[in-house]
This record gives C-alpha cells, structure tokens and sequence, in this order.
C-alpha cells in the first residue's frame, strides 16, 4: 500500500507566495499515484487572515489542500522562523510521511525510492546536504572546522563520526558536517516527527542566543535529530536540486534526473513576480540558457493552460 503523504509548506501572505503555492500544487497532482492525494499543508505567518487566504486562493478549495495558521504568540517571538518551525508542531495526523519543503520549489518526478526507508519502524530523517557552511553572527561561537564540534557539545549532542561535504563544495576545501540538510526538501516518518516538534522551538530560541544565524532552523535539525537518537541519511541532489549548474554538475547529476527542483537561483527568474499574471508570459517567452531553468519553463507552460 502507498504511504500517505503530507507536503508542509511555511510562506507570507503575498501574492507571490500564493502564486508558488499553487504551481506546487499543480506539480504535485500531476504526478499521479499518493501525490493525487497527498495533503499539502499551507502554513502561513505574518498574523494572517486565513479567511482571508483561502479566499484569495479558491483553487485551494478540495479536502487535499489545508491552510494552517501560526499562533500569534509563537509568530511575535520568532518571526518567519516561527513560520518554519512550526510545521514540525503540527501533529502527523494519518500522514505516514512528512516533507518540509520550500515555496520555491516543484516537485518534477517521484519520490518513490525514499519510501522503504522512511517505512522503517525508527523514526527517519532524510535530506541532501546544504551548499555551504551556516552563516555565524556571535563571537564566542568558533567557525570553521570548530563550529560543529562546538555547537554539538555545548547543545549537549553527540556529534558521532558520520560527516559529510557541503553539496557545494567544490574545491573540497570547506570542513566535514554532519547531516546539515537544506529546508527545500526534508522527508521524515511520524516516528520522526515528534521529537522534532517537542525540541524545535527552544532550541531555535537557544541557537538565536548563541550564533544569532539567520540559518538556524536548518542548524536545529542535526542538533535535535543526534540528541534524540534519529536515524539519518543523507540523500542525493535529485531530491533537492538547485537551478544552479554548478550543483548539478558537482553532484553528478544528469538532464532529466531531478526531482524536485529548488528555484532559489535568480539569475533568469524573480522567484517573487514570475508567476505573477503580470509576469508569467515574460517569463514563458525568455530564451534560458540554464536547463533546470528550462524545466521550470516547461511545468509553467502547462500549469499556464490551467489558469
């Protein structure tokens, strides 16, 4: 049996983000199988009028698709931090799968080979490796190749022996890490879950404290995941490709092998406007001359006729 899934999304009220959201939507439906009916969770910040929301969004009115609105007090003490993190306070419900993803991203294939290990009876944390070491703002937190070892003894976490290379380093000049997943795409079992949600809000608060790094939502996981004995496995770039030739082609990954793509580059979009009604023609007719771009272009043509 197909495991049920469930898409969690942390976004603004802007027409932008609505925009994302509905090409997210259309990516996701077109795939067929447990994405047909997968639940996308809309979670939206900002002290948001979700009557609001829904309204301005009536596509979104089927039993797959559920706006969920942040707590103004966890809102007032953290921000769009506060958005992100509280995917993971939301309980599982009857999804077997959960996958924190980015507004900027589109799901262009399957899934399907991380679902024998996140049907494991421990709970599982699966992710691709982020580009580049976390930005640090406070003094008394060493960086370079200290930082982890540092942050992982004073958070009170075995770091273990399992490190790996940033995804974008290139020159392989850059510290080992341990499993330091970027937030486009995180894939977890229920099992997972909740340790997640019990830890994730203090110890964003504590890490504000202690590095002040605007990346501490993505730091929280490994801390939390080590603390709490999680199982960890680091997957390839198909599962989290930047529109970026530079990440491909270091992860040795081929035209046609992505599967969910991470628009964050904005050499040939603006990942604010283009789907915009006002901007989405522009973008259709521009010549790209970055394939993932030209991905993006082809799921925007069709999701273009459904408008």
């Amino acid at each position: 049996m197909a495991p049920h899934l469930e898409f969690r999304i942390p976004i603004s009220p802007t027409d932008g983000f609505f925009a994302q959201v509905r090409l997210f939507n259309f990516a996701l439906r077109r795939l067929g199988g447990p994405y047909a009916g997968a639940c996308l969770r809309v979670v939206i910040g900002d002290h948001c009028d979700l009557d609001a929301a829904r309204r301005a969004n009536p596509w979104s009115e089927c039993d797959h698709v559920i706006w969920d609105r942040v707590p103004d007090a966890m809102f007032e003490e953290a921000d769009i931090w506060g958005t992100a993190n509280w995917r993971l306070s939301i309980p599982a419900g009857d999804a077997d799968i959960v996958i924190l993803s980015d507004a900027d991203t589109v799901m262009l294939r399957d899934i399907d080979p991380l679902f024998d290990d996140l049907a494991r009876d421990e709970p599982m944390l699966l992710g691709h490796m982020a580009h580049y070491p976390p930005p640090i703002n406070r003094d008394d937190i060493p960086g370079g190749l200290e930082f982890w070892p540092a942050i992982f003894d004073r958070y009170g976490a075995p770091l273990g022996e399992r490190l790996h290379r940033y995804s974008m380093d290139v020159d392989g000049s850059l510290p080992l890490a341990p499993a330091y997943f970027n937030l486009g795409f995180v894939a977890m079992n229920r099992l997972a879950l909740e340790p997640l949600g019990l830890d994730i809000h203090w110890t964003d608060a504590w890490l504000k404290r202690r590095t002040g790094s605007h990346m501490r939502c993505q730091i929280a996981l490994p801390l939390i995941a080590h603390r709490r004995g999680l199982t960890i496995k680091c997957i390839d770039a198909a599962y989290n490709s930047a529109n970026d030739p530079i990440h491909y082609a270091h992860n040795n990954l081929a035209p046609g092998e992505i599967r969910v793509l991470h628009y964050l580059r904005e050499t040939e979009l603006d990942r604010r406007t283009f789907l915009l009604p006002s901007h989405i023609d522009a973008f259709l007719a521009r010549d790209m001359t970055v394939s993932a771009n030209r991905d993006l272009q082809q799921l925007v043509r069709l999701y273009r006729e459904t408008l």
